[in-house]
């Protein structure tokens, strides 16, 4: 099983049994009885929960459990208003990445046919599409991370979103090496180096490639991700 699957597990598996620790068995009866005070009791209950899970955390020599929730919002239990920030950035996140994906393998495409073109500036425009593709995914990692401060460790949402913005990382790691090769393949033309415009070409080319290798991963995780 993957590694991180294993330490979120683990997490929320911590989440959950520290809330139970600290709220002790809930009777529904005593707790609901009055609305006004069963929600405060409830309230009372997640967020000394919260803070007793955390002040743990933060002890020196807990590295593991502090990577795990780094970055989330620091209740156990998300508000409506979490949720509704959650929703808005994860939106604007999905569509400026999938935005940047698409322009990243339209200019692979385009790079190809570098050689037929007499156009200067019209070859350097692909190069600048791989940067403007790249710089939307970036953009799109800043939502994400805004989202995850959003949501909780132990959430499904939480789960998701720690586990897409690495694989986003690399994908817009991967597109900045794609522009590099696109930057040295139209300079080789230039000087009329077939080989060299060849090898950085094929250089962009595994570049895209391991972008489309991780790209199933995130889809898997979201069906928002999923192209038409």
């Amino acid at each position: 099983m993957n590694l991180v699957v294993i330490k979120y597990c683990m997490l929320i598996s911590a989440v959950l049994f520290t809330t139970a620790v600290v709220a002790g068995p809930l009777d529904p009866q005593t707790m609901f009885s009055n609305p006004g005070n069963g929600e405060l009791a409830a309230d009372s209950i997640y967020q000394f929960g919260s803070d007793v899970f955390y002040k743990e955390i933060d002890k020196s020599g807990d590295k593991y459990m502090q990577s795990s929730v780094e970055g989330y919002s620091r209740a156990l239990i998300p508000t409506d208003e979490m949720e509704k920030k959650f929703e808005s950035r994860w939106s604007t996140g999905v569509g400026l990445f999938l935005s940047g994906y698409k322009g990243c393998n339209e200019a692979l495409f385009q790079l190809a046919g570098v050689p037929e073109m007499t156009d200067t500036k019209e070859k350097v425009a692909i190069c600048t599409k791989f940067r403007t593709s790249r710089e939307e995914m970036l953009q799109s990692l800043d939502y994400f991370k805004s989202a995850k401060a959003s949501a909780t460790p132990g959430s499904s949402q939480g789960f998701t979103i720690g586990m897409i913005i690495p694989r986003i990382e690399q994908i817009s790691s991967e597109a900045g090496d794609a522009e590099i090769s696109c930057m040295q393949a139209v300079l080789a033309d230039r000087n009329n180096n077939r080989d060299e415009f060849s090898m950085n070409l094929k250089a962009a080319n595994r570049h895209i490639r391991e972008m489309r290798r991780i790209f199933p991963e995130i889809e898997v995780m979201s069906d928002d991700f999923k192209q038409e």
